[in-house]
């Protein structure tokens, strides 16, 4: 080999240990950089000079510059940062609401209110004057609030639920822009040959974009030749090299909930996936808090209704001199068990007692009201039903503009109540009941019994106006007692299962976002070993490339002298 050749061989190196040298620095200054991935100069022959039969080396060259990437490893922490992700999602929603329901009163939560409700209409049994009844009457409006205030709370937590589906729909078409214009970019800085060098800053920030569009959705990702990505979502492509599309947020209500889904732009299309923050917000919003709603819904139904028609069939200390139902019926001469209120009478009866205001002493006429809802006779409607009212000696019975039962003595010397309703009307309609609404955010209690007009208006007798508390025993044991509607589950059995069903749910949400994110920390821990930067690895390759840099730079030097000598000569 001629000197001049020696030269360009030493040339070679230190060109090749320089670049080299740089991808080291490069690598050990980005060391902390979260999502770096290592970089590693492939070095190979230079190429050749023939002289006669004999073939020389130039020494060596940089062929690329490539990240050391485990692609296996990479393409399963894809599908496990989405698992980790929606499943953390559920288990904050679970904590949310475990929070809720110990905070809900100073008591600590709404078992508290119900006992103390209940305790107070047992105190009624050793002291029956108006004074009690009215405590029970402040409890039972303690109580409807807490159930009111659970309901908002819970209801909170579904709507920041709903509003961060919004936000995750902004995010995925931000994502899918900044993928879609990385992959332009690689694919033009590598010149379309994915064997050659990459584009590591470019394809460390895609990665990132790719990390993050994983823990949102569930994505299938597919790198190109040209060193694009096609990325899938559900079977629909997101991203395709240079193209994406473009989703959006279906927002929708649902009996007056919001429940946006996140849908493809053009063929409205929904954004399916099973794993994801995305796939977890939903399940949380319309499965873990929806689901909870819908069961207070159901507590706050029952006890509204269940306990009317217990409650309906007593009097309190004075009768009602007028009474309006608090249900109205828009068309009043449908049957009473097809006119939509919220609550079904069945056929049955009940009685109505009227009597003058002379005390316990005064004569009681007692008229039984009959409820017919066979299907076959006549059916009951709210007009035949003011008609048989009416036809009480004493008492008028109309039917109000808004659709409402209005019931008034004739005289003012005249009271009239109930008792005996084996149909449940009185509940449905709203007439002598304790509750009103049919649901956790309506459930109050009722003006009727309500205020200081209305002291002693507790119906806990049952034997007549104000002579007894038969009723109040009844009411009393109602917590405890099976119901019927409730397949013999009774009010505490309803609530205590609501309440399990949440530590339940939570201990269960816990430990599967547990499970996933040891699972996503062995697979990161698996891409580390091979994408990571150790720094005494690296230190040692500068070391080499040093050493190799400084002899051949004395290689090339020495030759330089050899070819001063030779000119010399």
């Amino acid at each position: 080999m001629s000197l001049f050749g020696s030269i360009q061989m030493g040339g070679n190196t230190l060109q090749a240990m320089q670049i080299g040298l740089q991808v080291v620095g490069n690598n050990i200054a980005n060391a902390n950089t979260p999502g770096y991935i290592r970089q590693e100069a492939v070095f190979v022959p230079a190429g050749v000079q023939k002289q006669g039969n004999l073939i020389l080396g130039l020494g060596v060259s940089v062929d690329s510059i490539i990240q050391k990437l485990d692609k296996f490893v990479q393409a399963r922490l894809i599908g496990a940062h989405g698992d980790r992700a929606g499943a953390e999602i559920q288990e904050q929603v679970y904590s949310d609401m475990e929070t809720v329901l110990n905070e809900l009163t100073d008591s600590g939560d709404l078992s508290s209110s119900l006992t103390t409700f209940f305790n107070s209409i047992d105190d009624i049994l050793t002291n029956g004057n108006a004074a009690t009844r009215n405590l029970a009457v402040i409890a039972g409006v303690s109580l409807t609030k807490d159930i009111n205030n659970l309901h908002d709370r819970v209801a909170e937590v579904q709507q920041q639920l709903d509003q961060r589906v919004t936000a995750i729909g902004n995010e995925i078409n931000s994502l899918a822009e900044d993928i879609r214009t990385l992959n332009v970019q690689i694919a033009s800085s590598e010149g379309g040959d994915s064997a050659g060098s990459e584009a590591g800053g470019l394809r460390v920030k895609r990665q990132t974009a790719v990390d993050r569009l994983s823990e949102i959705v569930g994505i299938s990702v597919v790198e190109q030749p040209s060193g694009g990505l096609n990325i899938s979502v559900g079977g629909e492509f997101l991203v395709f090299e240079g193209q994406r599309r473009e989703v959006r947020v279906n927002a929708t209500e649902t009996d007056g909930t919001a429940t946006g889904v996140i849908e493809f732009v053009g063929t409205n299309s929904p954004v399916n996936t099973n794993t994801g923050e995305l796939h977890g917000l939903y399940e949380a919003r319309d499965n873990i808090a929806g689901g909870f709603l819908n069961k207070l819904d159901d507590l706050a139904a029952t006890l509204a209704f269940e306990f009317n028609k217990v409650y309906s069939q007593g009097q309190g200390l004075v009768g009602f001199d007028q009474l309006t139902s608090v249900e109205s019926i828009a068309n009043r001469n449908a049957p009473l068990d097809e006119a939509g209120l919220a609550f079904t009478p069945e056929g049955g009866h009940f009685d109505l007692l009227v009597r003058s205001k002379g005390g316990a002493t005064s004569p009681v006429k007692t008229t039984t009201i009959n409820i017919n809802l066979n299907g076959l006779d006549e059916d009951t409607t709210l007009t035949s039903l003011a008609e048989q009212l009416d036809a009480v000696d004493g008492i008028s019975a109309t039917i109000t503009v808004s659709g409402q039962l209005h019931i008034a003595a004739d005289s003012s010397d005249t009271e009239f109540a109930f008792s005996g309703d084996t149909s449940g009307v009185l509940a449905a309609l709203g007439l002598n009941t304790f509750f009103t609404g049919s649901s956790a955010a309506s459930i109050g209690v009722n003006d009727v019994v309500k205020g200081i007009d209305n002291v002693g208006k507790f119906a806990a007798s049952q034997g007549g106006i104000g002579q007894d508390s038969e009723n109040a025993i009844k009411l009393s044991a109602f917590l405890d007692q099976p119901i019927r509607s409730a397949n013999g589950a009774s009010l505490g059995d309803i609530y205590n299962q609501l309440i399990v069903e949440v530590t339940q749910g939570s201990a269960v949400a816990q430990s599967v976002a547990d499970g996933f994110r040891t699972f996503e920390g062995s697979l990161e821990g698996q891409a580390q070993a091979v994408s990571g930067v150790s720094i005494d690895e690296e230190a040692v390759k500068m070391l080499t490339l040093q050493r190799i840099y400084q002899a051949s730079a004395k290689y090339i030097q020495t030759i330089s002298e050899l070819l001063d000598l030779l000119t010399q000569l």
